[in-house]
């Protein structure tokens, strides 16, 4: 797992490239994200981005001192599903 500092103050995108993990001609047809524990102090998710194979999201918050796993689940039209996750450690910078 990727481990990312982030500033309690900022927002910042986070990505994920699938085109390594789908197969050749495969779509991704749905991409919903989380943030764990989800606590009155979780950082909050704003809005999604998707190019081509890349999947997005803006973060902004969070309790400074705190680590939240945030992670990017999707579904193909292939019927498969996949998921990932980083780690993200909120620290004044």
């Amino acid at each position: 797992m990727t481990f990312y500092a982030k500033d309690p103050d900022s927002t910042v995108d986070y990505s994920f490239d699938w085109a390594a993990w789908l197969a050749s001609g495969e779509t991704i047809t749905a991409t919903s994200w989380t943030v764990a524990p989800s606590d009155a102090d979780a950082p909050s998710l704003g809005s999604q981005t998707s190019v081509g194979t890349v999947q997005g999201i803006y973060v902004s918050g969070g309790m400074a001192g705190n680590r939240y796993r945030l992670t990017c689940h999707i579904e193909t039209d292939a019927g498969r599903t996949g998921e990932r996750s980083l780690s993200l450690r909120i620290m004044e910078q």
